[in-house]
This record gives structure tokens, C-alpha cells and sequence, in this order.
């Protein structure tokens, strides 16, 4: 934060105030009697018009914005409302935090967030973010991404993440609808002013290795034209040998100011990622009985299988004009192309196994996904009376072809698991068309929301949306051609309190929807429904200690739920529970994250499902504590050292609840050293080589061990 005044200015009014006070209390000091001083004659217009004027200089003062704290969260926000007063949960994991955690994967930054599960960074397609116990889709600068495998890549250009928890129906949509459980936001980095320079190299266990770079570079001598661009070229490698892939990533971007009160930037993203696919391992005889018990480390794969492989070009434009300090609009555009070709072996739908004996099947899925989003907003603060308003409209336009096929060839061997590298088959790709479709997803929205306050401490938050949905499934291999049109108003209410000058006391409520794409529905289509209600605490107290408490429930209806090859809308699910988090800095260098969530994430009703069921994949409790000590003086000036701990209890592997996977606690530590402009890291996961497995998305009732003690390695130069 930065504020500009003059010493002069100052002087003057201070001036102002003073002298009636300086003149009386003379006057009270003067004797009622004559004085015997003869005075000194008044300066006349000429004295004073050869007097030297005296200047102050002008003084810059600055405060540094804490490298852990985040007060706003504008990008998922929308708005220019401060997290605190905001009546709903919110986080923002920042980038001196992730870089202090010497965080890999952006499945591994959620877990610094409460009542967040992530995903495993061997699910390329599979990438699923869930939030307060429903799915959530991830978005890339507040525009969706269909096909999450993006935001499962590379942390090199995100400058932070942001969570907004509960349906966020009325601030974003999508061509398909806005997630129910929440919106996780990566957000990229911006060019700067000051030119700088970053390389870095990195290694790992197994022998994962790569270089990523942070290049930012003004063109022009004013700072008019900014230019940034970073990238990340790695060979990732599994404990399992034949789990590899390599990335080639790099993101361009151009800050262009056409005027002191209006900026345009661009952003470029290229991305070509390839790996060998990961089907898991069943649960019966890892995590539950079984006829036979797999090693942790098996795979089911095939001699000559190809490698999957992602490619995801985009491009996002951002033009904003400030008409002042309080009012500015901002048009933004967005472009994805992306192709996906997921090659995979897995145990056959068509076989049971006998013994160690597994028949095993091959899919070839091949996808392309072609989005176009435009969004316009305006941002303004005015006051009517007593009130002040923070107001924020605009529009949505988002306009998505996905096409795919998944081909599923039957019976292409027999692997003995007992002695799985004497029998992997030959790769055999082809197949029966499984599912061959071809879907367009096309949403046109307006919002509204202001939040009012007065009396300086009590904010009202209401929203409005409306939303035109157009979605047209086609399957052909399925007999499917589906259509849903739906108009629906969302809406949002909440109220804060400032109890004290460190605490707000807030409630809210919100609703939501969004349409079961890419799932074959017997029968009509209908849109899933979502409304939550939640009140908390949210409490900063000498900006070294930030944190909130939340009650929430959230529930959703029209659920898909699969019968075989179709699905029926037949579900109610419901998740409550209460929420912490904290960051709190007790001492200079040392600072401490803290959270912890309880969440009951169950069934309500189904016609398919049993009533109570908890949902798959949603631990009812989870917790994480990290600590963070940078030395600043003495001769271990430069050395940093971390630790942190997360938990979490059992899992369920599906649905039904056949089986869950095991309660877990890991241990990660981190050490560096900086000296000068070079930075050496070394991060250790599972530092006691904790052994459980998690599930794993694919095919809805896989499991995959959690990777062993792993070291991380890396260093930078900046300049």
C-alpha cells in the first residue's frame, strides 16, 4: 500500500487549526496592564512579497503488504469487498507461501485450505477439486476450465489461489453453470514495472528433473508496455518405473497502458503435457478383502501402451478504465483450445479376476474442447445518505464445444498380478464406442450485487442473477440427443458486524445451479440445484493474526447417479459441517498456518443409492498445521527452515460405500537458504514414510498409494 502527501499541505492546515489556539493562549499570557515592550511593526505586502517562500519536501511513506496475508480476493470476488466484511468463507493462499512450502502440484496448495480436497497429480484428466463435500470445478483468472487437467500442471505462473466456498451462482456461471461447492481460482501473475529476472533448476527422487524461468522485462523507458513470461520444462517420474511424463509449459504476458486510466494485458498460455495413464488399483485387495492382495507399487498397463497426453492452448485479454479513484469497468475475454487423448489399461468390465489372474481391457479416449467467454463489469462506490455502496454489475457470455469418444477395447490380456512384468499384453487400441459425444454449452447472464454499510460497522450484501442456459447433448453410441433450456434467477444474501475493531460476526445464504454436462441422462435433463446457508467468525488482529470460524450447510438435488451406461437425476445430497483458519505471525519470522474441517457429507435420498451413505472421496475430518521460521540476523541470516502436518480420516472409494481407504498423517518439511541473489530448497514429503491409499477418480472406484518419502531439490538465481 503506498500513500503520497505533502509535508507543506500539512503544515498549512495544521497552521489553520492552530493558530486560534496559539492566539488565545497568548492572549491569555498578556497582562491587562500596558506593556513597556514597544511592539514591532507589521510587515507590509512588499515585506512579505520578498520573503523566500519555504517548500517541505515532499515525503513517500510505504507499508509493505504482508507476504502471507491477503485482505482482498478481487479476482473470485468480483467486487472490491474486503475478505472480512465479505458474508461468506474465503481464502487466498499466496505465492510466498507456496514457494516457502516449495509447493509442486496445485493439488498440494489445497491443502491449506479448510474443508478442501485435492487431487493426485497422476489424474491428468481425472483432476477433481472438492469443496465442502461437492465437486468444484477450477477456474484460470476467474474464466471455468471444463477439463481441469490445466490447473493440475504447473505452479510457475500463479501469483495466488483463492477459494470462495458455497455456490457462487450469482458472481459466475459458466456455459454450463457455476460449481456448487465452491470456486477455486488460480490466478497468474502480472508484468511490473522494475525489470527482473528469475532461472531455476530442479530435481527429485526417481529422477524427476526440470528448469523453470520468471522473466520480466518493461519495453519501454516510461513502464508503459510491460512484458512477462515464465515456463516450466520438467521429466516427472513415479516411484512406479513405468509412471513418467514429461512437460513443456510457458506463459506470455503484455500490460499495456493506453492511458494513465486504462490498461490492456494480455495473457498467452501454452501447454503440452504427457504421461503414462494411471488407472489405479481396485479396492478389493488393497484396501479391502480380496481374492488376491496387490502390491502397493502394481500397475495395470501394456507393452507399447501410448503415453496420454493434454495440449491446451488459450488466451485471455483484460481491458480496464478507472473513470476515477471509486469507479472503473473492466471487459475481459477468453479463448481455450484444448486436446486430450487418454490412453489406458484397466481391469475388465467384461471378466471377474481368478486369483491373481486379471483380464484387463484398453480405452482410448480422444477429446477436443473449443470455449470462448466474454465478461463485462462495472465497479463502483457511492454513498446515499448514510450509506456507503460497493456495487458491482455486468454480464457473462460463455460459449463451449466439447466433442469426444471413448473407445474401450475388451479382453486384450491376462495380467498375473503375482508376477505382473511376465504378463503385461500388447497394446491393443480401438474398440466398441463406448460413448461418442458431441455437446455445446452456451450460457448468457446479467448479475448485480452491492453491499451497503452504515454506521461504519454493519454490511448488507444482496445479489442478483440471471442466467440463460442453453445445453444440447448428443451421444450416438448411447442414442442420446438431449436438450435443456433454462432461465432461472439466482440470488445472495448476507449481513456483517464489526463487533470490535478485530472481529466481524457474518451470516449468509446462496444459491446455485448447473447442468449435468457429459453424463448420459435417461431421460430429460434437468439442472442440478444447490443452496447453502453458513455464519462464522472472521477476526485480524494487528495484522499478525487472521483467521476465521464457519457453520455451513450446504445441499444440492437433481443429482446424476449412475445406473450401469445411463445415469438418473434422482439425488439429494447434503454437507454440513464447521470450518478454521488461521495464519497467525507471533514473532518476527516465524509464522504458523493452521486449519482444520468437519464435514458430514452424506446422501439424503436416492433411488439408486443407500439413504446415508457418505459421499466418495470426503474425509469427515481433515486438518493441516505448517510453521515457517526465516532467519533475518546473525550468522544464520538467509536460512529458512519449515514443517507442517496434515491428517485426515477414512475416505469412502464410492458411492455405496463398499469400502474406504485408511486414515492418514503425513509429515513435510522444508530448508533453504538464500544468499545474495541465489536460493537452494530442499523439500521433503512424507518425511516418515507414512503408507496408505487414497481414491482415485478413475472409473469411480479406484485407489493409488500415496507416494513414499520424497526429496525435492531446487535452485534459483534472481537478478
Amino acid at each position: 500500500m503506498l500513500a503520497h502527501f505533502s509535508f507543506s499541505r500539512l503544515a498549512c492546515g495544521l497552521a489553520t487549526l492552530l493558530l486560534p489556539v496559539l492566539a488565545g493562549s497568548a492572549l491569555a499570557q498578556t497582562p491587562a496592564t500596558k506593556s513597556k515592550t514597544t511592539p514591532k511593526p507589521a510587515s507590509t505586502p512588499a515585506d512579505l512579497a520578498r520573503q523566500e517562500p519555504t517548500v517541505l519536501p515532499e515525503i513517500l511513506i510505504t507499508a509493505q503488504a504482508d507476504p502471507y496475508l491477503a485482505p482482498y480476493a478481487n479476482m473470485t470476488t468480483r467486487s472490491e469487498v474486503p475478505l472480512r466484511q465479505l458474508p461468506q468463507s474465503a481464502q487466498v493462499i499466496t505465492r510466498k507461501l507456496m514457494d516457502n512450502q516449495l509447493t509442486q502440484h496445485p493439488g498440494d496448495v489445497v491443502k491449506n485450505f479448510s474443508g478442501v480436497v485435492g487431487n493426485d497429480w497422476r489424474e491428468m484428466n481425472n483432476t477433481q477439486y472438492y469443496i465442502r463435500g461437492f465437486q468444484s470445478a477450477p477456474y484460470l483468472d476467474s474464466f471455468q476450465l471444463y477439463y481441469p487437467g490445466p490447473a493440475s500442471e504447473t505452479l510457475i505462473n500463479t501469483e495466488r489461489v483463492e477459494v470462495v466456498k458455497g455456490p457462487t451462482g450469482t458472481m459466475f456461471g459458466g456455459a454450463a453453470g457455476g460449481p456448487l461447492g465452491g470456486l477455486l481460482n488460480f490466478v497468474s501473475k502480472r508484468p511490473e514495472k522494475e525489470a527482473h529476472y528469475m532461472v531455476g533448476m530442479s530435481a527429485g527422487t526417481w529422477g524427476s528433473y526440470g528448469n523453470i524461468w520468471d522473466v520480466n522485462q518493461p519495453l519501454d523507458d516510461k513502464g508503459r508496455i510491460l512484458f512477462r513470461i515464465t515456463g516450466d520444462v520438467r521429466d516427472t517420474r513415479d516411484v512406479n518405473a513405468f509412471i513418467k511424463g514429461h512437460l513443456t509449459s510457458f506463459f506470455p504476458t503484455l500490460a499495456i497502458s493506453l492511458s494513465d486510466d486504462t490498461t490492456l494485458t494480455l495473457r498467452g498460455r501454452y501447454s503440452d503435457r504427457s504421461m503414462t495413464d494411471y488407472s489405479g488399483l481396485p479396492g478389493a485387495g488393497t484396501v479391502a478383502p480380496g481374492g488376491f492382495t496387490f502390491g502397493r507399487y502394481d500397475i495395470f498397463r501394456a507393452e507399447g501402451q501410448p503415453a496420454t497426453s493434454s495440449k491446451t492452448r488459450s488466451l485471455n485479454a483484460e481491458l480496464k478504465h478507472s473513470f476515477n479513484s471509486d469507479w472503473n469497468v473492466i471487459l475481459e475475454a477468453n479463448f481455450i483450445d484444448m486436446n486430450f487423448d487418454q490412453f489406458s489399461v484397466f481391469p475388465s468390465f467384461f471378466g471377474a479376476p481368478f486369483g491373481s489372474f486379471y483380464p484387463v481391457d484398453s480405452g482410448t479416449l480422444l477429446q477436443n474442447m473449443h470455449s470462448f467467454a466474454f465478461n463485462a463489469r462495472v465497479n463502483g462506490k457511492f454513498e446515499t445518505g448514510a450509506l456507503k455502496h460497493s456495487l458491482t454489475t455486468g454480464m457473462d457470455f460463455d460459449q463451449t464445444t466439447d466433442n469426444g469418444v471413448l473407445l474401450v477395447n475388451p479382453f486384450i490380456g491376462i495380467m498375473d498380478m503375482s508376477n505382473p512384468s511376465s504378463s503385461y499384453p500388447a497394446w491393443a487400441g480401438g474398440g466398441l464406442p463406448f460413448s461418442d459425444q458431441h455437446n455445446d454449452y452456451q450460457t448468457i447472464a446479467g448479475f448485480v450485487q452491492d453491499q451497503v454499510t452504515f454506521a461504519e460497522k454493519f454490511h448488507l450484501m444482496g445479489s442478483l442473477r440471471y442466467s440463460q442456459l442453453k445445453v444440447h447433448d448428443v451421444d450416438t453410441a448411447a442414442g442420446i440427443d438431449s436438450r435443456l433450456n433454462e432461465h432461472r434467477l439466482t440470488s445472495r444474501a448476507g449481513a456483517s458486524v464489526d463487533v470490535t475493531s478485530w472481529m466481524t460476526a457474518f451470516a449468509g445464504w446462496g444459491q446455485g445451479f448447473q447442468a449435468p454436462v457429459g453424463v448420459p441422462i435417461a431421460g430429460a435433463k434437468k439442472v442440478i440445484s444447490g443452496e447453502q446457508m453458513e455464519a462464522g467468525l472472521k477476526f485480524e488482529l494487528s495484522k499478525k493474526l487472521q483467521g476465521s470460524l464457519a457453520w455451513f450447510r450446504n445441499e444440492r438435488t437433481n443429482v446424476p447417479v449412475s445406473t450401469g451406461l445411463l445415469s438418473v437425476q434422482s439425488g439429494v445430497q447434503r454437507a454440513y459441517g464447521i470450518e478454521a483458519d488461521l495464519i497467525w505471525k507471533p514473532l518476527n519470522g516465524f509464522t504458523v498456518l493452521m486449519n482444520y474441517a468437519w464435514q458430514d457429507a452424506r446422501i439424503v435420498s436416492d433411488t439408486t443409492l443407500p439413504t446415508g451413505a457418505r459421499l466418495p472421496r470426503i474425509p469427515e475430518h481433515t486438518g493441516r498445521v505448517a510453521v515457517r521460521y526465516d532467519h533475518s540476523e546473525g550468522i544464520f541470516r538467509g536460512f529458512g527452515i519449515g514443517m507442517g502436518v496434515s491428517m485426515g480420516t477414512s475416505r469412502p472409494g464410492n458411492s455405496a460405500n463398499t469400502f474406504s481407504t485408511p486414515a492418514y498423517a503425513t509429515v513435510d518439511a522444508q530448508l533453504g537458504y538464500t544468499r545474495g541473489p541465489a536460493t537452494v530448497s530442499v523439500g521433503i514429503q512424507n518425511l516418515f514414510d507414512a503408507r496408505y491409499y487414497q481414491p482415485q477418480a478413475f472409473l469411480g472406484g479406484s485407489v493409488a498409494p500415496n507416494a513414499p518419502f520424497n526429496v525435492f531439490c531446487q535452485a534459483t538465481v534472481r537478478f
